[in-house]
C-alpha cells in the first residue's frame, strides 16, 4: 500500500470510529451503485404499472433519528413523484440491524414501525419498475425536520405508525411525566469530535440554563435524556430526586454502538432513544443542543412545547483530524477569541 493510499485509509477508519463501526464500501445488493439521482432496475414482469420507490441508507446510515428523518424526506419525495415507497433495512442495513429477526422482521425499520405502504419487500423485488434512492441525505432538503412545515401532516401523520409492541411500550413509560416537566437532551461523546456536526453543550451551560428555567418556568421535574452515564449523574447530583429518567443504556466515555453487552443489543438502542424522544416530547419544555433526538421531540410536539432552551456552540470543522481536537480547545477559550459560541436561543 502506498503512502498516499495508507493516509486516506486511516482517515476513514477514524472518521467512522467518531461514531460506529460500520462499512465504508459500497457492496450493496442488487448490483446498485451510489449515484447523486438514484437508480431504476427492472427486476420482473409484476405490477407493470406501478414504479417503487426503494428507500435505503448507504454506508449504515447514521443515528436513529438522522435514519428516521432521512426516510421522511424520501418519503415525501416519493409522494411528490407518485411513486410507492418501501423501506428496506433488511438488504441495506443499517447500525441497527440484529443477525436474528426481531419480532418477526429482518427490516430494521420493522423492528419499529409499521410499513410505509402495503407492498412486501419480496413483491417490489420481483417488480416491473423499481427505482432506488441515492442513498444519501436529499441535498434539496433541510436536516432540521421541524422547519420542513408540511412533513408534519403531509408525511409524518399519514406515513409513520408505530408497530403495536412498541405502541404498548411507549404508553408503559409515559406515566413518569407528571406536573410541570422540563425535557433535557444532552449530548456528548461522539458528537464532540464528529467533522461538520453542531458542538455540543457544556455541563457548564446545561446546569446554568437548567437553573434558570426551573426558576423562571416553576418546574417540578427534570427528564433527561443522554447516553453518557457521567452527565446523567451530574443532574442526579445537583438536582436529586427532581430528576427522572429511564433505564436506557448508558456508557462511559466508550461508544455503546460498538459494544454488545445485551441481547440484541442494537436493536435495543434504537428502542432505547425511540422511547426516550417520545417522552421528551411530552414535557412542558426542552433543553437541549442540536441534534435529531431533540429534533424529532420537537417535530412530534408539532410546536407546542411552552419554551425551547437551544443550546448553540457552533459547528465542528470539516476537517476530520482537526475536529478530533478542536471542541476540547474552543472549551478552554472565552467565545470572543474563538471559543465555542454560547448562544442560547430561546423560544
Amino acid at each position: 500500500m502506498n503512502i498516499k493510499k495508507h493516509i486516506k485509509h486511516y482517515l476513514r477508519s477514524r472518521r467512522a470510529s467518531n461514531f460506529a463501526s460500520r462499512t465504508l464500501y459500497e457492496d450493496y445488493p442488487f448490483d446498485i451503485k451510489r449515484l447523486p439521482m438514484g437508480y431504476f432496475k427492472s427486476l420482473g414482469d409484476n405490477n407493470p404499472d406501478k414504479i417503487f420507490y426503494v428507500i435505503w441508507r448507504d454506508h449504515m446510515g447514521s443515528g436513529f433519528f438522522s435514519n428516521v428523518s432521512y426516510v421522511l424526506c424520501h418519503l415525501k419525495i416519493a409522494d411528490q413523484a407518485g411513486m410507492i415507497p418501501v423501506v428496506d433495512f433488511k438488504n441495506f442495513k443499517t447500525l441497527y440491524n440484529e443477525n436474528v429477526e426481531v419480532h418477526n422482521t429482518e427490516n430494521a425499520w420493522e423492528y419499529y414501525f409499521k410499513p410505509v405502504s402495503p407492498f412486501h419487500l419480496d413483491e417490489v423485488y420481483h417488480s416491473k419498475n423499481v427505482f432506488f434512492c441515492s442513498g444519501q441525505y436529499p441535498a434539496s432538503m433541510g436536516y432540521n425536520i421541524s422547519q420542513i412545515s408540511e412533513m408534519y401532516e403531509d408525511i409524518y401523520m399519514k406515513k409513520i405508525f408505530l408497530q403495536n409492541h412498541i405502541e404498548e411500550f411507549l404508553k408503559d413509560h409515559l406515566g413518569i411525566i407528571k406536573g410541570r416537566v422540563l425535557g433535557i437532551h444532552f449530548r456528548g461523546q461522539e458528537q464532540k469530535l464528529a467533522a461538520g456536526h453542531s458542538f455540543p453543550p457544556t455541563k457548564q451551560q446545561m446546569i446554568k440554563c437548567t437553573n434558570e428555567i426551573i426558576e423562571k418556568y416553576k418546574i417540578d421535574r427534570i427528564f433527561v435524556v443522554t447516553e453518557d452515564i457521567d452527565y446523567l449523574n451530574l443532574f442526579v447530583r445537583t438536582y436529586g430526586d427532581k430528576v427522572i429518567y429511564t433505564d436506557s443504556f448508558r456508557t462511559h466515555k466508550v461508544n455503546a454502538y460498538n459494544l454488545y453487552p445485551r441481547d440484541k443489543h442494537k436493536y435495543l438502542l434504537g428502542l432505547d432513544i425511540l422511547i426516550d424522544a417520545f417522552i421528551l416530547s411530552k414535557c412542558t419544555g426542552i433543553l437541549c443542543g442540536d441534534s435529531n433526538v431533540s429534533e424529532f421531540a420537537r417535530f412530534v410536539n408539532n410546536k407546542r412545547f411552552e419554551f425551547t432552551y437551544f443550546i448553540d456552540n457552533g459547528v465542528n470543522s470539516s476537517n476530520h483530524l482537526i475536529a478530533r481536537y478542536l471542541y476540547r480547545i474552543k472549551m478552554i477559550l472565552p467565545s470572543h477569541f474563538g471559543g465555542l459560541s454560547d448562544k442560547i436561543l430561546i423560544g
